[in-house]
């Protein structure tokens, strides 16, 4: 599977910490080998979408999010990366994500 990573999401990891960046790395490369990743490295959000997840990560800084979303097995869209300062993943964030999503989809 390839990655696309959208140049939101580009701007947004690279202001991001080496350590965040290297795990971020890490959990791709298995999802492009097809390596199924789950709790606690992966979320579901198919409360929001089919193929809709969540990439988790944490540093000293605390937890980093990147929600994508899987194209018919052949491709992971990144398709927005954010600090995550709450317990819960705010409705703006994903709200962000969805409408990354739909620009993708209306752009087919």
């Amino acid at each position: 599977m390839k990655v696309v990573v959208l140049e939101a999401v580009k701007k947004i990891l690279k202001k991001e910490t080496k350590e965040i960046k290297e795990d971020i790395s890490y959990l791709l490369k298995l999802l492009e080998e097809g390596i199924k990743l789950t709790m606690p490295h992966v979320r579901y959000l198919g409360n929001y979408g089919p193929r809709l997840f969540e990439l988790r990560v944490k540093d000293k800084q605390g937890q980093f999010r990147v929600i994508y979303f899987t194209k018919s097995g052949d491709a992971i869209y990144l398709l927005h990366a954010f600090r995550k300062k709450t317990q819960e993943t705010p409705q703006k964030e994903i709200a962000t994500a969805i409408k990354r999503l739909q620009e993708i989809i209306n752009e087919e």
